[in-house]
């Protein structure tokens, strides 16, 4: 560790070696792009990026239900790759009408290039394109400064894919069971997370898998997680908070990278912490008021089976950094959202930020 860091100061010259180019814009989110395709409302262009490529390619078979005839569908769907496909053949097949179908649909992937390289030849079609065709552009990130998305977005979307932030998972994982005909408990909820994690694929697949179950309860319960779902995560997403919790900093390091080498999205592990570092608070203040342990667990909904380890997470964690972390935490959350650094580091460096707060009542140097 004491290649990031010095006496406590963070080196930013290393940091900055891990510039990416992925800027995570202000843009439509896959959430709204899904309602408008519900509602029957689709654009002409749009153009797809980020890292869930199971939602977009749930988008894509959206758009094909609601805008194409099923019985000419082979006729009026392709695939270009924008690598191996000149512009001139990408915009003659964007110009072809329907054939037996309310639109065409045209798939453009590895579209990266053709705003990073050569996006001349498409400014025209952008400010006026063929309105029986839905051409979707995908590619790995977006820059909305560049002239390319200004022009497409006159008459189009770009679409980020991003796993959802906590409460976004949440609220997502109980529409797909409503979509199933069932509810979930909040303790069925969060086992799921914790056995399956935050990949939305596998979520669905077990959310499927949970409501063929035989019998007429319309309702997922905990006993129903704990029998039919597999802990298919080689790390579990909650273990992370806790160590953070339990002041374990060489467990938490290492779970850390483990969650990142697994795919882990950076900012939902620092939701997760934020949420296990508000319960302590929130339970040290119960307590100061009078509650009872066991009126504190009902409060907050601490489920019984965590609720010693809970209390010692409270008892352990260093009242200094409880105190000083919220405006080091906005910052670390904006960082995440907007900084091109290697989002793993900033968080790691949040973490490490945490540590010296509660080894010291003063912020350590070498922030902002």
């Amino acid at each position: 560790m004491t290649t990031f860091y010095k006496k406590g100061i963070f080196n930013f010259t290393f940091l900055s070696a891990f510039i990416c180019a992925n800027l995570r814009p202000d843009n439509m989110k896959s959430q709204e792009l899904f309602q408008e395709i519900d509602g029957g409302k689709i654009l002409p262009l749009y153009y797809f990026f980020g890292p869930e490529k199971w939602s977009i390619e749930e988008a894509l078979n959206k758009i094909k239900k609601k805008a194409l005839n099923p019985a000419t569908l082979d006729f009026n769907r392709e695939v270009l790759d924008a690598e191996e496909d000149s512009p001139e053949v990408i915009l003659e097949s964007l110009q072809v009408f329907p054939l037996n179908s309310p639109r065409r649909l045209v798939v453009i992937r590895q579209a990266d290039v053709l705003w990073t390289k050569s996006p001349a030849p498409y400014f025209d079609y952008f400010a006026d394109p063929n309105p029986s065709t839905c051409a979707v552009f995908i590619g790995e990130k977006a820059d909305l400064r560049t002239k390319f998305f200004q022009a497409l977005e006159k008459n189009g979307a770009v679409v980020s894919f991003y796993p959802p932030y906590e409460r976004e998972l949440i609220r997502w994982i109980r529409f797909q069971a409503e979509q199933l005909g069932h509810s979930i408990s909040d303790e069925a909820l969060f086992l799921l997370l914790e056995r399956v994690g935050s990949n939305l694929h596998e979520l669905k697949l077990e959310l499927q898998k949970l409501t063929l179950k035989p019998g007429t309860k319309k309702s997922i319960q905990e006993e129903d997680v704990l029998a039919l779902t597999e802990d298919i995560r080689e790390e579990n997403l909650f273990e992370l908070p806790r160590a953070v919790g339990h002041w374990d900093w060489e467990k938490t390091l290492r779970l850390l990278r483990k969650n990142l080498q697994q795919g882990d999205p950076p900012l939902l592990l620092l939701s997760l912490i934020l949420r296990q570092l508000r319960l302590i608070r929130r339970a040290r203040e119960l307590r100061a008021e009078g509650c009872s342990k066991k009126e504190v667990e009902t409060k907050l909904r601490i489920l019984p089976q965590g609720a010693n380890d809970f209390w010692i997470q409270t008892d352990k964690f260093p009242p200094s950094a409880l105190e000083q972390i919220w405006p080091l935490t906005r910052e670390t959350d904006q960082e995440l959202k907007s900084s091109r650094l290697n989002k793993g580091l900033i968080l790691e460096k949040y973490l490490w930020d945490m540590f010296f707060l509660g080894r010291s009542k003063k912020l350590p140097l070498g922030r902002g």
